[in-house]
């Protein structure tokens, strides 16, 4: 049995962008994040807790991440059946949080690891755009939006002594009604990286890996009148450490305990 914390900085960069369209009069737009100054970096952090039970694994993961950024619309642009005209000083930022609890199946616990996993995530994808009109008052629009979410996850390990290699990846999708609003999401992402075990004592191990993170998330919203469309794209490096508690003591404590229950029946 055995029990692991660790703790992840990321430093990714955003791309990607948004578009919409007005039923009510056809009215469009497209915007690149590049364009208009907001393809930016910045941190966040991530936070996970596990467990290990022979192949099996618990974990409770969660990060948050956010991108802002102020630029001049290029074009005429319709966000929340509101328009915002071209040449608008608008002030943008862009969020995400994300909470997984989920669990891991070791298919091969040798030198070298396979393992799939599944589980549950919350997603929470976030836009809010600031402008003013013509009247000098401030415009909010956009907001944030819960998505429950069933996910999927393949993991591999290469062991080389003290060193691994680490490749991983995973998907969620959820599709349904919110609000009146009909909404598509798709969260997937690809993480490779190399991990060192640089202490280990007779109940603890620690570890710190290097490495680079792809991480995708398209939303699509529709209603009555109109719809948008959103595609973030982050990528960047991250590092982590890695604390783990194992206690053979435990399980042996349990496995006797199972014992003596067995002969008094």
């Amino acid at each position: 049995m055995g029990a692991r914390r660790g703790v992840r900085l990321n430093y990714m960069g955003l791309n990607g962008g948004f578009s919409g369209y007005r039923n009510s009069d056809g009215q469009s737009f497209d915007l690149d994040y590049k364009e208009i100054g907001m393809n930016t970096y910045s941190p966040s952090f991530a936070i996970a807790l596990g467990g290990r039970y022979k192949k099996w694994n618990l974990e409770f993961a969660g990060s948050r991440g956010s991108y802002d950024g102020s630029f001049i619309t290029p074009a005429d642009m319709v966000r929340d059946d509101i328009q915002i005209d071209s040449g608008s000083v608008v002030s943008g930022t862009v969020d995400m949080s994300m909470y997984a609890l989920f669990t891991n199946f070791g298919l091969i616990q040798r030198q070298h690891d396979l393992g799939v996993g599944i589980g549950f995530l919350l997603l929470n994808m976030g836009t809010n755009y600031t402008t003013t009109d013509i009247n000098g008052e401030e415009v909010k629009m956009g907001g944030d939006q819960w998505f429950p979410m069933p996910f999927l996850a393949m993991s591999g390990r290469l062991k080389f002594n003290k060193f691994r290699i680490n490749i991983s990846g995973g998907g969620a999708i959820f599709k349904g009604e919110m609000d009146d609003v009909d909404y598509d999401v798709k969260y997937y992402t690809v993480d490779l990286s190399v991990a060192y075990d640089f202490l280990e004592t007779e109940r603890f191990a620690y570890s710190a890996d290097i490495g680079y993170r792809n991480l995708f998330m398209d939303l699509k919203m529709d209603n009555d009148t109109g719809w948008y469309k959103e595609k973030d794209i982050y990528r960047g490096p991250y590092a982590t450490f890695r604390v783990k508690f194992s206690s053979e003591e435990m399980w042996k404590y349990i496995k006797r305990k199972d014992r003596k229950k067995e002969s008094n029946n």
